[in-house]
């Protein structure tokens, strides 16, 4: 069979147009569609941190990150590092239970965080996290992140 270039520029369309829907949802979002941003954003931090790049996990926290245990950016850089060099391999799943905007440039979320034990079909721990996130320049950065209550 002859492949076209028109033919293989269609396949490669069709498979780029639901990534390329989603950036363009995100980045010529109106204030609207914050939900969209903030879900996005919490995303782009499970794909950073299952593929263990501290960088990448610490591009979506804020530079004055705390939270109750005294954690700053910093003490989570290297927790980060120290939890990647120990789990080498990483499959997270994520689901947003509630997001809410008490105030423009705001929102908070309580976010279930499941690791995936693949090897041994287990569904592995679970964490229940109340996450503070602010908008910052037109970008939303996680602020705070903390065990909800009963997790």
């Amino acid at each position: 069979m002859k492949f076209s270039p028109r033919l293989i520029l269609s396949r490669h369309l069709l498979r780029a147009l639901p990534g390329a829907a989603l950036c363009a949802l995100v980045a010529c979002s109106s204030p609207s569609s914050d939900d969209a941003r903030v879900r996005a954003l919490i995303d782009v931090a499970k794909t950073a941190a299952e593929s263990r790049d501290v960088g990448d996990v610490l591009d979506v926290v804020a530079s004055d990150y705390s939270d109750a245990q005294g954690n700053t950016r910093d003490s989570l850089r290297a927790f980060l590092h120290i939890f990647f060099a120990a789990h080498p391999k990483l499959e997270l799943a994520t689901s947003i239970d509630e997001l809410t905007f008490p105030v423009d440039g705001l929102a908070r979320a309580r976010v279930t965080v499941r690791g995936l034990d693949l090897d041994r079909f287990n569904l592995g721990d679970s964490v229940t996290l109340d996450v503070e996130l602010r908008r910052e320049g037109g970008e939303w950065r996680v602020v705070r992140a903390d065990r909800a209550n009963g997790s």
